[in-house]
């Protein structure tokens, strides 16, 4: 006889967790965005070093592929969010029909 497979949407689908991870990436990189902004007006383009390499850093289009791919994690961390919340709402209603002894 074939065993029955149960999912559950808080254990096997993982999608709380991608959705924490990803959030969490988006937001890191939108704040190092925005540190690396910020730093730029306080420093000038003679300067030499380390500051002249993040001057440099932050006038290429590097930045802003930053910015850009933390705001498409931060999108993806909604839409696994939005998945997330159905599947729970999904595992409560099949956990009420199991429940149920109204439908036998």
């Amino acid at each position: 006889m074939i065993k029955e497979k149960r999912f559950s949407a808080h254990h096997d689908f993982k999608t709380g967790f991608f959705f924490k991870l990803s959030l969490i990436l988006g937001i890191f990189l939108l704040a190092v965005f925005f540190f690396v902004k910020t730093i730029v007006f306080f420093i000038s383009e003679n300067s030499q070093g380390f500051l002249k390499n993040l001057y440099d850093f932050s006038n290429s289009g590097q930045s802003e592929s930053i910015a850009a791919f933390s705001l498409l994690l931060i999108a993806l961390s909604v839409i696994i969010y939005a998945f997330n919340y159905q599947l729970c709402k999904l595992s409560k209603i099949a956990e009420d029909i199991e429940n149920n002894e109204d439908c036998e």
